[in-house]
Parts: C-alpha cells; sequence; structure tokens
C-alpha cells in the first residue's frame, strides 16, 4: 500500500511539474521583437504614453503601428496607402502583415478604424475588434482623449491575446498529461504481465482476470523595414473573404 501511494504521490509531482512548466510559458517572449511606428499628424498624442503600452505586444514580436491624421477616409483605403508607404511598396495582397497590428484614427471624416494581421486575428477577430473599437477607443475619442484611447486599445489587444495564449497552454497541459498517464497505464499493464500477475481466464479466451486490481502578450519611430505591407482595399466590413487578417472600421 505505501509503494502505491509513494507512485501516486510521484506522478501527481510530476504532472504539476509538467504543468507549472507549461503555464509558465505564457511569460516567454518572441526571439525577435516586433516594433512601434506612430504618425500623428494633430500632435495630440502623448507618445511615450503609447510607447509604454504598445511594449508587451512588441515584445512578443508584433509591428505596432499607431496612425492619427487630420484628413482621412472612412473606407479604408487611406489607411491601406498609409501602411503601403510606410514600406515603399509592396507585393503582397495582404491588406496588413500578418505580424502587424494597425490603429488608425481620422479627425475628417470622423473614422476609426483597427486591423490585425493573421499571426493575431485568430484571438483579434472581426467581432473582437469591434467592441475594442466601439468600447474603448471610440469612448475615448469622444471625449477627446485621443491618448487613452490608443493606449488602452493597445492594453486590451495585450489582454486578449494573452487569454489566447493561457487557453493554448491549458489545451497543452491537458493532451500532455492524458498522454503520460496512458503511457504510465500501458507501463503497468506490461509489467504485470511480465511478472504474471494477469492471465488470461480457463473459461473464455476473450476475457482477462487479473490476480491484484489497480486504478489506475522598443519603440521604433522610423519606417525602413524589409517586410511588405499589404495593399489591398478594406471596407468597414471586416475585409476580404480570402484574407486571414482581421478588421473593424466605423465612424466615432
Amino acid at each position: 500500500m505505501g509503494t502505491r501511494r509513494s507512485r501516486h504521490l510521484h506522478l501527481f509531482l510530476l504532472l504539476a511539474l509538467i504543468a507549472l512548466l507549461l503555464l509558465t510559458g505564457c511569460t516567454t517572449r518572441a526571439a525577435s521583437p516586433g516594433r512601434l511606428f506612430v504618425s500623428d499628424e494633430t500632435e495630440l498624442l502623448r507618445q511615450l504614453e503609447v510607447a509604454k503600452a504598445a511594449a508587451p505586444l512588441v515584445q512578443r514580436g508584433a509591428r505596432v503601428v499607431v496612425l492619427i491624421v487630420e484628413r482621412g477616409d472612412n473606407s479604408g483605403d487611406d489607411l491601406t496607402r498609409r501602411l503601403t508607404a510606410i514600406n515603399q511598396g509592396h507585393s503582397s495582397h495582404d491588406r496588413i502583415p500578418p505580424d502587424a497590428i494597425a490603429i488608425y484614427v481620422s479627425y475628417e471624416p470622423r473614422y476609426a478604424e483597427l486591423r490585425a494581421g493573421k499571426n493575431w486575428s485568430d484571438a483579434l477577430t472581426n467581432d473582437v475588434l469591434t467592441d475594442i473599437r466601439t468600447r474603448t477607443l471610440n469612448s475615448a475619442l469622444r471625449k477627446d482623449n485621443v491618448t487613452n484611447g490608443v493606449a488602452e486599445t493597445l492594453r486590451r489587444f495585450e489582454s486578449v491575446l494573452m487569454w489566447r495564449d493561457i487557453n493554448n497552454l491549458i489545451t497543452i497541459a491537458i493532451i500532455v498529461i492524458i498522454v503520460i498517464v496512458v503511457i504510465l497505464i500501458i507501463v503497468g499493464i506490461v509489467r504485470s504481465l511480465l511478472s504474471g500477475n494477469i492471465r488470461w481466464s480457463s473459461d473464455s479466451s476473450d476475457d482477462w482476470s487479473y490476480s491484484s486490481s489497480s486504478r489506475s502578450s522598443s519603440w521604433d519611430s522610423s519606417s525602413d523595414d524589409s517586410r511588405s505591407w499589404g495593399s489591398s482595399s478594406s471596407d468597414s466590413s471586416g475585409g476580404d473573404s480570402g484574407s486571414d487578417s482581421s478588421s473593424s472600421g466605423g465612424s466615432w
């Protein structure tokens, strides 16, 4: 009995250690950090606050673009043109690179749009971006506080992505634990067979007989980048059906 309890304790400690190591992965960052590009034509944005809010996203490898313009449009075309200009041309059909996240605010007309590349669009979906835009960004813009709106939007991006990471790691931990338990059960059965504790029943060849039971989530304002930005037009409905990116745009 003591030996069995000891085995169960060792198994529990092993599974706990694996789960801890996997969950610790939530704090890991991308080997190659992203970058932050900020362009503010209104000179209303407190860029140091924005850089601080964007830092976790940059550390996880995102290229964060914040564009505050005096005159833009309400179709998303101006955002696409400006993203293209940042890279001095491109060859991709995506509206935004896979590793990029963009915040666009136009004062004339009053229009705001959020975009997320396909690296993030599984968590930052069209619906999630719409919720962040309407509840966080637009609310601050109507109060004439663009800095708070942009900073809070960036923080919400990071929060959503962090929960995605946690959920993914929990799923991995569960799978690993299940695999380990199955392996241990198989090992136990094999040991029992080898030790003669399991034998064929004399009554039926289809049944087993057991002699013993066991239960077993740096600021760079330069525009030089070798990677390309997407150019196809976007609209407020959430993007082309063939694109893996996500977006949400509308008046504020």
